[in-house]
């Protein structure tokens, strides 16, 4: 467990870094939400401090630290809360509706109102929508088209990747790509994105890494 080793290294910690060391020992599930920037900011020192904290914790990056966090969190609630079986039907819908009601919780604490207003405005008014994902992300890109469609935005997208980047060579300034990638890294959707941001087409990135390959070549 992340805290565990937090614990473990902790005298080996500058002050600063007891600073984050602190606040992430208190403030677990809150951590997971965070940016790099916020937690910096929320600890009174640097984001290269945080960066150095999470090596220091035998993590990759401040990404790699909040993914083992969330685990340790998503860990806890299963050890306290009821387990989901057909011998208690009742117990179990509370427990599926309290995880949901947490994970919305997070989703939407995290939403910049102003731009995903922006973002709104750009697909309302896109003549094309492009829904790029490859791999266990197309069933999303999936309903995403088929709910964008019934709503009279036209979108497009494959489960056959080639397909979806012979969409995007026919878009232009007044379309939008939306790229889907949990990690961010996907070589396939980065292309696309890369390749959008060369002809002027806004791309809107979805992924959990704000610091990915994806996520840097998106707009929004």
């Amino acid at each position: 467990m992340i805290l565990d080793t937090i614990h473990g290294h902790y005298n080996s910690f500058f002050d600063s870094e007891k600073k984050i060391a602190d606040y992430i020992i208190q403030h677990p599930k809150d951590v997971v939400n965070m940016t790099i920037k916020q937690l910096a900011q929320a600890c009174n020192t640097s984001q290269a401090s945080v960066s150095r904290f999470a090596r220091k914790c035998q993590m990759d990056s401040f990404h790699h630290l909040k993914v083992n966090l969330a685990r340790d969190c998503v860990n806890e609630i299963k050890q306290k809360s009821n387990t989901i079986s057909t011998s208690d039907i009742s117990g179990s819908l509370e427990t599926i509706l309290s995880n949901k009601i947490s994970e919305l919780t997070a989703t939407i604490r995290n939403i910049d109102v102003d731009q995903f207003n922006v973002i709104l405005s750009l697909i309302q008014n896109a003549k094309h929508v492009l829904v790029c994902a490859v791999g266990n992300t197309i069933p999303v890109a999936l309903d995403c088209m088929f709910k964008f469609n019934e709503i009279g935005i036209l979108t497009f997208t494959s489960t056959i990747w080639e397909n979806q980047a012979s969409y995007a060579l026919d878009l232009d300034s007044n379309d939008v790509v939306i790229a889907i990638s949990n990690s961010g890294e996907s070589s396939q959707v980065f292309t696309v994105c890369r390749e959008m941001k060369k002809r002027g087409v806004p791309t809107i990135g979805i992924t959990n890494n704000e610091d990915s390959v994806v996520a840097k070549e998106c707009l929004y």
